[in-house]
């Protein structure tokens, strides 16, 4: 399965946020095609593993938190893979296998694609994830019974989440570059959105930040509380979770960013 250099390199650098590995065939206990998650049937399995997880008997909180975190693991090798190279993963056509536990995604396997197959712009990356992600949104609101606001919130602060990581992990003189095609993804027309669901918060020189506007209801799950960019908190709260987080969150490894990020 992953044989491109490009992600292998990622993984290298930050294996805890790219979920691949050389020579991975995504085979085995807990792998299944991507392509199962886009049916209805796979996800009250999902759904209450997650949630049984988080000690919740609530399949509304697990199917939410689940959506995410797989959002957020795809979003983060196309966004990633672009960043460093100008193309993301072709998602529209590429052979992808994942593995899950406890309702979370802990593993990906990607399918042979060639070096420039992928979206080559940020507005092709939003339409890439998009017609990816459509169907397994769609399919898990058939148990979380999300509206599709609050879903859709859970895919774009996925798709967020990965741009701040590659945004943290860029060199200083960069990162303003970075933004600039984070929020273009994210205006993107592909989203089935009028207004993106979040506001980013930028200070010069530290870790980037952003506010959501849905939540993703992680916080109705006993011994949670909301997260960080929850837009259910006072912003004042917001902010010093954030302070908080960070002084415990180690340093995004560096990644090189391609000369196409503000060229």
């Amino acid at each position: 399965m992953t044989k491109d250099a490009v992600l292998l390199d990622l993984a290298a650098t930050d294996p805890d946020q790219y979920l691949v590995r050389r020579g991975e065939r995504g085979e085995g206990p807990g792998w299944r095609p991507a392509s199962d998650l886009a049916r209805a049937s796979a996800w009250p399995d999902v759904a209450r593993a997650y949630a049984t997880d988080l000690g919740s008997g609530s399949l509304v909180v697990g199917g939410s938190c689940a959506l995410q975190g797989y959002a957020w693991r795809v979003a983060i090798l196309t966004v990633g893979r672009w960043v460093a190279s100008g193309h993301g993963v072709p998602l529209a056509e590429v052979d992808l296998t994942v593995r899950q536990r406890a309702g979370r995604t802990v593993g990906l396997a990607v399918g042979g694609f060639a070096p420039e197959a992928g979206p080559a712009t940020p507005e092709a990356l939003a339409a890439d994830l998009v017609a990816h992600l459509t169907p397994v949104v769609e399919a898990s609101r058939t148990v979380s019974r999300l509206k599709p606001k609050v879903a859709w919130g859970n895919a774009g602060s996925a798709v967020a989440s990965a741009w701040r990581r590659v945004h943290d992990a860029a060199d200083p003189a960069r990162r303003a570059d970075v933004l600039v095609a984070a929020r273009a993804c994210l205006d993107a027309p592909a989203w089935p959105w009028d207004e993106v669901p979040l506001d980013w918060q930028v200070r010069p020189g530290l870790p980037l930040r952003y506010r959501r506007g849905t939540c993703c209801l992680i916080r109705l799950a006993p011994d949670h509380r909301a997260c960080t960019a929850c837009s259910d908190i006072d912003p004042a709260e917001g902010d010093a979770r954030w302070d908080e987080a960070e002084a415990d969150r180690a340093p995004a490894p560096r990644m090189a960013v391609g000369a196409h990020v503000g060229g």
